[in-house]
């Protein structure tokens, strides 16, 4: 039972799986095919845009070299796709299936509420892993399509970087899910976590007060410093790791705590 769940789950979740890692690796390798139109025109652009946006767009220099196009046009932009799937699949995990009546089901077969959580929340994060790799990969066939030279390892340091963000984000809606067992609250909730968290990221460079709040965005630790250019950083990683671990832990004390709702 306890690999047959975790197998399970993934099984079930197969066509999502394939259509979202298929449409983050075509967009992806859309945007990178775009790379020398944006350099040959679009960073000059950039020279007029207010300072309170150069955080998201970034500065026309950016858009001279695969680094800085890779880091604020696909890992700071593509990240949508990952957390927003992430969102939709771990909000329905448990309490998606607790609304199906499904869940109950489960919990009257001889397996704990522990090993169904984990189980799950495994096959959850490995589905949200594979969707960040299509990114990865798309990565690595664009630059050989334009022909530009990338540091593979330091591309998949960065992949690693954004699926630890999206995970944090997807992981709210976990925790919420399995702590009331309301989807919709859930995925609502942390979509607007979301969105706030990035746009504090965006605006904290100039509006002062935001800095203290911009400790608790995810984005934060996602590209200070870009990856492509430095690698991860030690501290950005610990952060991001322990916060997805006490969301687990939280989430799991109050799912094991509270009753499933009988339909």
């Amino acid at each position: 039972m306890l690999n047959s769940l975790f197998t399970k789950t993934i099984y079930e979740k197969r066509w999502s799986l394939i259509t979202w890692s298929m449409t983050m690796f075509l967009f992806t390798l859309l945007i990178v095919w775009l790379f020398p139109t944006f350099r040959d025109s679009f960073g000059q652009a950039l020279q007029n845009v207010p300072d309170s946006l150069k955080s998201i767009l970034g500065q026309a220099s950016d858009y001279q070299n695969i680094n800085g196009f890779l880091e604020l046009q696909v890992f700071m932009q593509m990240i949508f796709l990952t957390f927003i799937y992430g969102i939709i699949l771990l909000s329905g995990l448990i309490a998606g299936e607790e609304s199906d009546g499904t869940l109950q089901s489960l919990m009257a077969q001889p397996i704990s509420r522990t090993k169904a959580y984990f189980q799950k929340l495994a096959a959850g994060m490995v589905m949200i892993w594979i969707v960040s790799l299509a990114m990865f990969l798309a990565v690595w066939v664009g630059s050989l399509i334009i022909n530009e030279p990338v540091n593979l390892w330091r591309v998949l340091q960065a992949t690693f970087a954004q699926f630890l963000v999206a995970l944090v984000l997807s992981l709210v809606a976990f925790l919420l899910g399995a702590s009331t067992g309301k989807r919709g609250i859930a995925g609502a909730l942390a979509g607007i976590y979301a969105f706030l968290s990035y746009l504090v990221y965006g605006l904290s460079n100039t509006a002062k007060f935001l800095k203290i709040p911009n400790y608790f965005s995810p984005f934060k630790y996602l590209s200070n410093p870009r990856v492509l250019d430095n690698g991860l950083k030690l501290s950005n990683v610990t952060i991001l790791a322990c916060a997805c671990l006490v969301m687990i832990l939280l989430g799991w004390f109050w799912f094991s705590k509270r009753d499933i709702f009988q339909r």
